[in-house]
């Protein structure tokens, strides 16, 4: 079942105002909601303050006449009325409802903002000339908590420090003199091996560096060549055009050889001067 139009219309504009709306919402918390927190009142206002893009116009429907004035049923001869206008209905936040009930919740999901509660106090004005007393046990000061919107600080990364190599103890108590010498030679032997290997994959990662730079400069010096070869091409060819126009045209190529010797000797007698 297709859609009308008038409705895909509406459901393209709506589609088009959350994904605006979130993108100026998240610009807003990312700036003003990083220290201290926003309340959803605060975040419509500095929304409503930032330009909507050119191209979100382009979605708003055309107001039509059926629309604006309502339509009549035609069994019961009823009249429904459309609900009234958004605030804002040239801006993607076009209602503090649309901010609330649908974006906020979206950035929310993404993990980009936090909904938080706080607790601020509120200062009381100074009673005036003839109210009555507040009692001694009354504060000045009120204290009222306050739901708040704040940027999702990410999570603080720990530096993991590799842990030291732990030695290897043989036990050679329980063995004879004799088996615990031997033990202690091989081990030694596959140590000294080890060291042997660690050496030979040092040279060879050496030497391998040593002819990458190697390969790497004779690939530098090709392309450098290949370069200069492509630039004589081009001022070779560059010249037989000119002289194929020069002989087309021996006129014009006179014309503009004698311009540009005028010009010479007037840049020369220029700094004759100076």
């Amino acid at each position: 079942m297709s859609i009308p139009l008038p409705w895909a219309a509406r459901v393209a504009h709506d589609n088009a105002a959350l994904q605006q709306g979130i993108r100026l919402v998240r610009k807003v918390i990312a700036r003003d909601a990083t220290k201290m927190g926003l309340t959803t009142t605060q975040i419509y206002k500095l929304a409503l303050r930032e330009p909507p893009p050119p191209s979100f116009a382009l979605t708003i429907p055309a107001e039509s006449e059926e629309s604006s004035k309502g339509t009549r049923y035609a069994r019961t001869g009823r009249k429904r009325i459309p609900p009234p206008e958004p605030p804002h209905p040239r801006h993607p936040v076009r209602s503090i409802s649309f901010l609330k009930h649908h974006i906020l919740p979206r950035i929310q999901g993404e993990r980009y903002v936090q909904h938080v509660r706080e607790t601020r106090t509120i200062v009381q004005s100074p009673a005036k000339r003839g109210a009555p007393k507040p009692s001694k046990s009354a504060t000045s000061d009120n204290e009222k908590t306050v739901w708040l919107w704040r940027a999702a600080r990410p999570p603080a990364q720990r530096e993991s420090t590799p842990a030291p190599p732990r030695p290897i103890v043989y036990d050679f108590s329980h063995m004879k003199p004799s088996k615990r010498k031997a033990h202690v030679a091989r081990l030694e032997l596959a140590e000294d091996r080890k060291k042997l290997e660690d050496r030979r994959a040092q040279v060879k990662a050496k030497a391998r560096r040593e002819a990458q730079v190697d390969v790497l400069k004779k690939q530098r010096e090709s392309a450098r060549a290949r370069h200069e070869a492509a630039e004589k091409a081009a001022l070779a060819e560059k010249a037989r055009k000119r002289k194929e126009w020069e002989e087309k045209n021996p006129q014009l190529a006179r014309m503009l050889a004698k311009q540009r010797a005028d010009a010479e000797k007037k840049e020369k007698a220029r700094l004759v001067v100076h």
